[in-house]
């Protein structure tokens, strides 16, 4: 399973404290009017991770302890966490009077996570230092490197495949005789149609992206701004070690808060792409995933697989939209 937390009914006491933290955030303890985002985030969670009816108008302000004490079982005090990690991001510029609320909040549930420390770095603008430790981090979920030398062997084979390695683009190029509607054809259509070179093929960003991209295929997202970030949602769903919200957070600083990130110019950086609605809709869909696409997945094991039957398989049958989403008008 994807999420430990899949398919676990919330309580309505849960479901208050979860929405009255993220309250506290967004409104530094009452102090602040709720933004439009910000409540426009808490309704997406009501509506697609608590299932709850609660009127969130009638909230009340319980203090870090009593949150804790309505949250006891620690898988959902992580969950909580991180949705209110996020809320210091959703105005664009990180305020550090959210953040101190956040810490307060997370030193009751006897709580650090890795995004937690992200969201100082943030703050405090050391970007140098946040994508020095992501990368690391990133090498370890991605190619499996653990160790300094494993990692530096990652990087030195994504160096090699930018530069060009026939016998590994061939491979791919040959998916495209594959059935139509399998995952292989629809793979090798997504790139040629976005004019993304295959792995092997130069200036390629290597096989380890291969994962990701069957996320925007598998889950419908397109590779717009507006789809990497809900892509990003479904990835943060997917995981129960609160990587996934890394992820979330890589392409917040790129395509929400502007910061050209990740994107090391690349693409263009964007601003104002983070849709409360439609991100928590794709943590939902990658949550319902049974299996993590990213991490315990193999693409030559499913490529010459349906991509409709693959998506009943891992719990994801009510996608709309064709198999092969049209490239989007912009990067």
């Amino acid at each position: 399973m994807a999420n430990s937390t899949q398919g676990e009914t919330w309580t309505a006491d849960e479901a208050r404290a979860f929405l009255a933290g993220m309250q506290a955030v967004a409104t530094v303890r009452g102090t602040r009017p709720l933004s439009q985002i910000a409540a426009e985030m808490l309704d997406a969670v009501r509506h697609h991770v608590l299932h709850a009816e609660v009127d969130l108008a009638s909230l009340g302000s319980p203090s870090p302890a009593e949150l804790a004490q309505s949250l006891p079982q620690t898988q959902r005090r992580k969950e909580f966490l991180q949705f209110l990690i996020l809320m210091p991001y959703l105005p664009m510029e990180v305020d550090a009077a959210q953040v101190e609320v956040v810490d307060e909040i997370a030193a009751a549930l006897g709580l650090e996570p890795d995004t937690l420390v992200d969201l100082h770095r943030v703050r405090d603008d050391r970007l140098k230092r946040l994508v020095i430790d992501m990368s690391r981090r990133g090498l370890a979920e991605y190619a499996g490197a653990e160790g300094a030398w494993q990692q530096v062997k990652a990087i030195a084979e994504s160096l090699h495949q930018f530069a060009g390695d026939a016998k590994v683009a061939e491979r791919y190029r040959a998916l495209e005789k594959l059935p139509e509607e399998s995952l292989g054809h629809t793979f090798f259509h997504f790139y040629r149609a976005r004019n993304f070179p295959l792995p092997g093929e130069k200036k390629s960003l290597s096989e380890q992206l291969i994962n990701h991209d069957c996320c925007h295929i598998l889950g419908g997202f397109n590779t717009d701004m507006n789809g990497e970030m809900n892509v990003a949602g479904f990835e943060a769903g997917l995981f129960d070690n609160g990587y996934g919200f890394e992820l979330l957070l890589e392409v917040i600083l790129d395509f929400h808060m502007g910061k050209t990130f990740t994107t090391v110019g690349l693409l263009p950086a964007g601003t104002g792409h983070f849709n409360p609605e439609d991100v928590v809709a794709g943590y939902e869909r990658g949550r319902d995933c049974n299996v993590n696409l990213i991490r315990d997945w193999d693409f030559w094991t499913a490529a010459e697989t349906p991509v409709q039957e693959l998506r009943a398989q891992y719990g994801l049958p009510n996608i709309p939209g064709p198999v092969l989403l049209e490239p989007p008008t912009e990067p």
